[in-house]
């Protein structure tokens, strides 16, 4: 009972005595002894230190011969071996302990690490000098040179010669000057032993300014991509983004964490195990009233603690996840629009039509123009520039795809302005095609206007010269006698305005007036051109003009559309004067179906008195129809079908020729595919002239036509055949013919073909027969021969024997 109360009161006094000490005074002690141990733990550590470097410069350890190496520190100990990546790096293994007594009772292992060290070598340094700037030199050519001669035995109706020779010489050249101004030359020169074609030498020198405003404003476009900034906003939101993916990977660690998530388990086990022992047991040992209760709250209050910061963290954890979704979405928006200001601002510069508006456009977006060659506005203006054999096609009522042999130039900054000057070949046609002795012909052109060529604008006309009336209506009774047709002086001006609806519908018109014919009086007495040409009172020396063109992207539509009204004194070069008033127009759609896959092509259109040739039985009532469909689909047999007007020479006399119009029908069918690897292409072609043996020197008019081919590319081995068949109400003429053609290797290809032909009209058996090749010499260049044997259509109608031959020698460079 004594001993129970003697503890009782010393419990009491304990208890007083701790409520009375001061906290800071505990604290005191224990930084005491902690510092106590941290000076023993650094006494430790030099001590470790010390001894390693002992053993270390006791071992007896070789240097290895090098030419210098790098210091290491041996205290520290470092992996010897490179450890695999996918593999976790295991600790170094001591070489050995060191044993150090602390005390009578303690020894402590102090490790030793201890390597034989390999010298690093060190590898000199090697300075790179800048990369010097490629020397441009003045002139830099590219281009091609080719020699072609033919070789015909007969010529082909309605023209009747023989053993005729045409060689063509021709070389094409890309000079550019100063690594900046683009220029091509045309040589070409065709000489013959016939007396049908012409002789002609041709020098065409171009300025090449698609090439070279493409090169501008692909520099404008590198500039202004190299002078972008880092877009702010999308950076910014990728920072903001980055720290918060690395929060929630902090976050999701220390919610996944599997220490954690067993303390959690742990301390609800222990909670639970200890309130059912209470249960079971109470405890009968003596306590201070209340310490069993406070324990238990204690426990209680950290597992709470614990679950609440748990679920509280795992409730910033989804808030992060969320964050980082809305992060995403609105850094791939910042960048789409981004993106989009950037698109829309290199299409700006592809699509500007005019330096000043490239100009603009640099000033919006910071761009010098010091990167630019000089001049770049003054030859960006130049929209053409020849000498020599050139194209003038202004207009409807001017000059219209003549052939001069002289001077053309357009120059169009904001004003536009042209010039053109030179001899006159009329059309095309006369290259090929010797005429009867004409009087020379010859033009000057000059155009100016407001606005941009391509854009609304309206531009003034004047044209002036000498050209030939080919209404004169000469008739060459004896051979060999030189009948001079009559030329005739004009004069003239129009006046045109363009003028764009939308970005794609465009319209065009134009009035003109010129002098008279050379035939025609002039009612007011003038005889003057000037006069002729400004007498406002006449209205015979008028024409007008109207074009549209229309293209409807939402109905993948497209037309075009042009009338022609001219007065029958009226003359300039873009149309003949037949001394009667005219009338012409024409019209076509071309609309796509089916995703572009069906294309049908309608048009029709009156004679538009462009071509002398043509018979005097065609009036300007006349209606040309035509239509033309082609069907496309991917790994279908592509078809087309086409009715439209269709033309042919026929030579009269010495110098005179005439031109027939009649319909034909086409359609055909071609299709490319691989069988057992080997490519394959098919084609059925079918074809029908309308027309009758009057409108056609052609034997075979008012035929029907079918032909048959079949191809195979085998490696290096091509295989061709064919079957045709003509028919009409007089003769049947069948056609079988094999080609083959191999390429022994890189340099040589050799091919031969056989072609048989039976008449059935005289039951006439032909064999013909062809053969080529093609050799590929190094730094020479490339020299194909070919020859055939066949038939040409002939008088009686039967086939007539026709040697051909042909070399060509290409060179590229």
């Amino acid at each position: 009972m004594q001993k129970g109360i003697v503890t009782i009161l010393v419990m009491i006094c304990w208890v007083s005595a701790y409520t009375q000490i001061n906290q800071s005074d505990l604290n005191r002690p224990a930084k005491s002894l902690l510092s106590s141990v941290k000076n023993k733990a650094n006494a430790v550590k030099d001590s470790v230190k010390a001894s390693t470097n002992n053993l270390l410069h006791q071992l007896p350890v070789a240097p290895q011969p090098a030419k210098a190496s790098h210091a290491v520190d041996t205290s520290v100990p470092k992996a010897a071996t490179t450890l695999d990546s996918n593999s976790q790096p295991e600790a170094d293994e001591p070489t050995t302990y060191f044993l150090e007594r602390r005390d009578c009772k303690s020894i402590i292992k102090i490790p030793v690490y201890a390597y034989i060290y390999v010298p690093v070598e060190r590898e000199p340094v090697k300075f790179t000098e800048p990369a010097k700037p490629a020397r441009i030199p003045f002139l830099q050519v590219h281009g091609n040179f080719m020699y072609n001669v033919n070789y015909y035995s007969n010529i082909d109706t309605p023209y009747n010669e023989q053993n005729v020779y045409q060689h063509t010489v021709q070389t094409y050249l890309d000079v550019t000057v100063k690594g900046k101004y683009p220029m091509r030359v045309y040589l070409t020169n065709r000489f013959t032993n016939s007396k049908l074609f012409r002789n002609f030498s041709d020098l065409n020198l171009n300025y090449n300014n698609t090439q070279f405003s493409q090169k501008i404003k692909a520099q404008v476009r590198e500039k202004f991509l190299a002078s972008l900034p880092s877009p702010r906003v999308p950076d910014s939101l990728k920072l903001e983004l980055d720290e918060t993916i690395i929060k929630l990977r902090s976050l999701d660690s220390w919610i996944k964490n599997p220490g954690l998530l067993q303390k959690l388990v742990e301390a609800r086990e222990k909670y639970l195990r200890d309130s059912l022992a209470r249960i079971a047991k109470p405890d009968t040992s003596y306590r201070l009233p209340g310490t069993g209760l406070l324990d238990s709250a204690f426990v209680k209050i950290g597992i709470d603690t614990l679950e609440t910061t748990y679920a509280l963290r795992k409730q910033q954890l989804d808030s992060l996840r969320a964050r980082v979704t809305v992060l995403q979405q609105l850094i791939k928006s910042a960048k789409g629009q981004s993106q989009e200001s950037i698109n829309k601002v290199c299409r700006e510069i592809d699509q500007a039509k005019s330096p000043a508006r490239l100009k603009e456009i640099m000033e919006e977006n910071q761009i010098t123009d010091t990167i630019l060659p000089k001049g770049y506005k003054t030859l960006m203006a130049i929209r053409s520039f020849g000498v020599g054999r050139t194209v003038v096609n202004y207009s409807e009522l001017s000059a219209k795809n003549i052939s001069v042999n002289g001077f053309q130039a357009e120059y169009n900054p904001d004003a536009y302005y042209a010039l053109a000057t030179g001899s006159v070949d009329y059309r095309f046609r006369d290259f090929i095609v010797k005429g009867p002795k004409q009087s020379g012909q010859y033009l000057t052109v000059l155009r100016y206007g407001r606005g941009l060529k391509d854009g609304n604008n309206i531009i003034f006309t004047w044209f002036g010269g000498k050209r030939q009336l080919y209404n004169a209506g000469t008739v060459d009774t004896v051979q060999n006698t030189s009948v001079q047709t009559p030329s005739s002086g004009l004069m003239g001006f129009t006046l045109e305005g363009n003028y764009r609806l939308t970005k794609n519908i465009i319209f065009t018109a134009e009035v003109a007036k010129s002098s008279y014919p050379v035939y025609a009086k002039d009612s007011s007495g003038a005889n003057s051109l000037p006069a002729q040409m400004l007498e406002l009172g006449n209205r015979n020396n008028e024409a007008y003009s109207l074009k549209a063109e229309g293209t409807f992207p939402k109905t993948q539509t497209t037309v075009h559309g042009t009338f022609k009204r001219m007065g029958a004194n009226f003359q300039s070069f873009s149309t003949f004067t037949d001394g009667s008033a005219q009338t012409a127009w024409s019209a076509n759609v071309q609309q796509l179906f089916f995703k572009r896959q069906l294309t049908l092509v309608l048009g029709a259109n009156t004679n538009d008195f462009s071509n002398p040739f043509i018979g005097s039985q065609y009036k300007s009532t006349t209606v040309f129809k035509s239509v033309q469909a082609t069907w496309r689909r991917n790994k279908w047999p592509v078809v087309s079908v086409g009715y439209f007007p269709s033309s042919q020479i026929t030579k009269l006399g010495d110098g005179l020729y005439r031109e027939n119009l009649f319909y034909t029908l086409t359609g055909n069918v071609t299709h490319s595919y691989q069988v057992n690897r080997v490519m394959m292409n098919s084609a059925l072609v079918y074809t029908q002239f309308y027309n009758r043996s009057t409108d056609s020197g052609f034997v075979y008019f008012n035929t029907k036509n079918l032909l048959l081919s079949q191809s195979a590319f085998i490696n290096q081995l091509t295989l061709q055949s064919n079957a045709s068949g003509a028919f009409n109400q007089d003769y049947r003429l069948y056609t079988l013919e094999g080609r083959a053609a191999y390429n022994i290797n890189k340099y040589v290809m050799v091919g031969a073909g056989l072609k048989y032909n039976y008449q059935t009209t005289y039951h006439i058996e032909q064999l013909g027969y062809s053969a080529e090749t093609t050799l590929q010499i190094p730094k020479l260049g490339q020299i194909q021969f070919s020859g055939e044997k066949g038939f040409i259509p002939g008088m009686n109608k039967q086939l007539v024997p026709n040697n051909t031959g042909r070399a060509t020698y290409f060179k590229t460079f």
